[in-house]
């Protein structure tokens, strides 16, 4: 007879040769099975978030410059405080969500946070100052911090056989997040300049960004609803059905004649541990470093992306109008799809440090290609016809771009621009794998929600350094036209190398 404790919600442990142990070891071949309704309704509630953060994002730094009346890439010391404030109300909020997860349950707190990004959503697209535009990123922000109690649920659904399947697949939601939210952003901004005949109330005038904001906001309040009537809790100690989430067939194959004992869960499965507890694991505050460095990677790439995609070619940009931006951003969630679609195989094939190895390499080589489409298109401008001046979307005074004007872009400029789009998005498959990272090595599901909690603790404490630092680095070499305006890029290197050495702690601890 064998006994075997089957827990989902700790990682598996190596296995001795010697007689303790039992001799009938869990077949690999077959995962558990993954509650369908369950995943499905969890992924619908994520993919509110990337939805309304990316909606802004084609838009963003034209309303910032009409409201702070600032010109071309120095727009970017007003955009990168407003993305900072929304980044350290997240912060603030991330552990104050995790623990209100772990002691009063995963649902009231998913609840919260898609209700309140619905409503700021909406009031985000009557800002008409700059100062209530910071007010309400702050508000925003706050509510976005619930996505450590959303990962916890993920966690809690799948176990150690199945993980490498649920977490790319949560992680192919927020691409698909990100392809929406900016479609939404870029086509349905300013709609009394777009579709004139039929917008034509003064309100659409006065409120260029308020049909995207609404779209936004009925998504998530869909997203709220399903949380209240449809996810159950999966907190263990508050779930309804109290076994287990994966139990729906056995783990050994019908011929085995060992029997199974199931042991009931530990303490460090019923009950959360203490921040300094966790702490004290090395391993763990490698992860929750490595997701830090990982944080502040990709704050930083999307916020020089669109502020250089919305600078004057003159200044090192671009100047892509708001619906080119929303292209863009909207082809680096496509592609993220397609590469997580690989993920399962790829994980299998290569584990999970050796993946989240090769994607923190992937952003050193994600900054050193970002030069080539500004100098692309600086080289394809002189034979580009304009096509509208830059200030007609959005902006009374006319622009962003100092006299600029939008161009269509050429098949050249945008083969330049997807090789770092698509080094990015290689960058980008570290998100789902250092959720299960995270998940691997917390010491108990009641724990989880607070280990996931500092994880996206330290991923936002760096994502409020980011984007003031990313986007200031950019307008002073724009503007002052240092190391012919790309000494940002030798800021970026620097700091992807460094974060590559953060990342390789995790495998020197766990060895």
């Amino acid at each position: 007879m064998s006994v075997h404790r089957r827990s989902p919600d700790r990682a598996a442990s190596p296995v001795a040769t010697d007689e303790s142990h039992p001799l009938v070891l869990k077949p690999k071949a077959k995962p558990n099975p993954l509650p369908k309704a369950q995943l499905a309704i969890i992924y619908a509630i994520k993919l509110t978030l990337p939805i309304s953060s990316t909606q802004t994002m084609p838009y963003y730094n034209l309303l910032i410059e009409k409201l702070a009346a600032s010109e071309g890439a120095e727009t970017g010391y007003y955009s990168g405080l407003a993305h900072t404030a929304f980044s350290i109300a997240g912060f603030i909020s991330m552990f104050f969500w995790g623990r209100m997860s772990d002691s009063r349950g995963r649902v009231p707190v998913i609840f919260l946070g898609t209700a309140g990004t619905a409503v700021f959503t909406l009031l985000f697209g009557l800002s008409q100052t700059f100062g209530t535009v910071l007010l309400n990123r702050v508000l925003a922000g706050f509510f976005h911090g619930i996505t450590g109690a959303i990962h916890s649920v993920v966690g809690e659904l799948a176990d150690e056989t199945n993980q490498s399947t649920a977490f790319p697949l949560y992680d192919i939601v927020s691409a698909l997040g990100f392809v929406i939210g900016p479609l939404i952003g870029g086509t349905f901004a300013d709609p009394a300049e777009q579709w004139p005949d039929i917008f034509t109330n003064p309100f659409w005038k006065a409120y260029p960004y308020f049909l995207p904001c609404f779209i936004t906001t009925v998504i998530a309040f869909s997203a709220s609803l399903l949380a209240m009537f449809a996810l159950e809790e999966t907190l263990p100690g508050k779930r309804k059905n109290k076994s287990p989430v994966l139990e729906e067939e056995p783990l050994l194959g019908p011929e085995s004649s060992a029997t199974v004992i199931d042991i009931p869960p530990t303490v460090e499965d019923l009950q959360p541990l203490s921040v300094r507890h966790l702490l004290s694991i090395p391993v763990l505050r490698a992860v929750i470093a490595s997701s830090s460095a990982l944080g502040l990677a990709g704050t930083c790439f999307t916020n020089i992306f669109v502020l250089m995609a919305y600078t004057p070619i003159r200044q090192g940009g671009l100047a892509f109008s708001p619906s080119q931006i929303g292209r863009a951003i909207s082809s680096m969630g496509a592609v993220s799809i397609l590469l997580k679609l690989c993920m399962p195989k790829l994980l299998r094939r290569f584990g999970t440090l050796g993946m989240f190895d090769f994607a923190m390499v992937a952003w050193l080589a994600t900054f050193a290609a970002m030069p080539l489409a500004s100098l692309v298109a600086a080289r394809s401008a002189t034979a580009t016809a304009p096509v509208t001046p830059l200030g007609s979307l959005g902006s009374e005074s006319g622009p962003g771009a100092g006299g600029a004007v939008l161009r269509e872009a050429s098949a050249r400029e945008w083969v330049a621009v997807a090789i770092p789009l698509f080094l990015s998005r290689l960058g980008c498959l570290a998100f789902s794998i250092i959720m299960i990272l995270t998940r691997d090595h917390a010491p108990g599901s009641a724990s989880l929600g607070t280990a996931n909690g500092l994880a996206e603790l330290a991923q936002s404490l760096a994502s409020t350094v980011g984007p003031t630092f990313a986007s200031s680095l950019f307008a002073v070499s724009a503007s002052k036209h240092l190391l012919g305006g790309h000494l940002w890029v030798v800021f970026m290197l620097l700091l992807s190398l460094f974060n590559c050495w953060v990342a390789r702690r995790i495998r020197n601890y766990r060895d």
